[in-house]
Formats: structure tokens, sequence, C-alpha cells
């Protein structure tokens, strides 16, 4: 296949990047964790997309250890990975890098300080932030920290480019605890994330394009 992506929950399937996918002529093929399919064979795989999960590397779930041994076979096999939040998270656990609490949660859009295709405003929802492994270039940061980094095809976002207006409703509808204890407002980031979709949508594409090409 030509992508394979990586799914650790229904509900945080992978949006966008499989309608970028499509129309750009990509097999994908989808791993979903969170129903026990089988790690494909990295020679297999044209290059891999792993996305979030409400879990945290620092739980050690008990899949993880497999996903971390897949990751590392994917970058002996030179294939390239676009880890997304937990996805960049578990990259970094593989390669070198560290995984901790974050100095604070953010969900909703934030600015992220860096070049383009990174740079700009984009969707998070997140508790933990990672450290890049040895040897990656940092490409994106805030006052909360790291952001995104490249390690030779590899690329790591803290935040959630694949997001549409759904699957923000639908992270609202069980997220409202988390919400709650950061005086958050759900119809506030509905309406903000209605504002931002096309927007998104094109910045998206870009950063898709350009992790393709890397």
């Amino acid at each position: 296949m030509d992508v394979a992506i990586v799914e650790h929950q229904a509900d945080a399937h992978a949006g966008l990047i499989a309608d970028w996918a499509g129309e750009r002529g990509l097999e994908t093929g989808v791993v979903r964790v969170h129903a026990g399919d089988p790690w494909p064979d990295a020679d297999a795989v044209g290059r891999a997309v792993v996305l979030g999960s409400d879990q945290s590397v620092l739980e050690r779930p008990p899949w993880l250890e497999g996903e971390l041994d897949w990751l590392r076979r994917l970058d002996g096999a030179a294939r390239a990975v676009l880890g997304v939040c937990f996805g960049a998270q578990a990259l970094s656990a593989a390669l070198g890098g560290t995984v901790a609490k974050a100095m604070r949660p953010e969900i909703g859009w934030f600015q992220i300080d860096g070049s383009q295709p990174v740079g700009g405003t984009w969707f998070q929802w997140h508790s933990d932030a990672f450290t890049a492994p040895p040897g990656a270039r940092e490409l994106g940061r805030n006052a909360s920290g790291l952001q995104s980094y490249r390690l030779r095809r590899h690329l790591a976002i803290q935040f959630h480019p694949e997001v549409t207006p759904a699957i923000v409703d639908g992270w609202i509808s069980v997220g409202g605890r988390e919400l709650a204890e950061q005086a958050l407002d759900a119809d506030e980031i509905r309406a903000r994330t209605d504002r931002e979709a096309a927007r998104a949508r094109e910045a998206a594409y870009a950063l898709f394009d350009a992790w393709a090409a890397g």
C-alpha cells in the first residue's frame, strides 16, 4: 500500500489525510489498533501516518511496544512517517526522544511559530509533550514548547491537521470534562472550527504534500 494509516480509536480517524490521499491517487490501508489489526511488513508500506489517541505514551498501553517496534522498523527501511499528536509522541519515544506531561493542555486553535507549511494556526487537543530525537531539526514551537520536527523522512506534529468540523464535534461530545477543567466553551470551539475549516483544509493539504515530497 502507498500509505498505512494507524488508527488508535474509531473517533480519531484520518479525516483530511484520507481525503488528500484519495485526491492524490494514493492507495491507503488502515491499521486499526483498537481492533487488534496486525502490523504490516515495513517493506509492504510506502509511508505511514500514525494518528492520535486519548491514551498516553506515558500510560504504556499494552499495544504500545508493538507500535514502537514497528516505527523503528519503518525507520530502518527508510519509510517516511507522519506522526500526529500521539503519533508524534510515539515517534519520539521510538527514536530516542522523550515524552512528558505538557506544561498545560492545549485544546482548540493555536498559533504555531515556524516556517511553512508548519507555521500557522492549527487545531490541538493534547496534554502530553515531546522532545525531538537526536539529529532532528525543529520546525515549529509556541509558548507551550516544541510543536514539530523533521527527522530524516519523518515529520512529527503535535497538532491535528486532519480534523474536520465533524471530527472536532465528536471529540467535544466525549470531552466535556476536559473542556470544563480548562474553562473552555464548546460552542466557541465549534464556531471557530467552522470558520477555520476552508483555510485549514488548504493548509493541511500543503503540509501533507510537503511530507510526501520529503
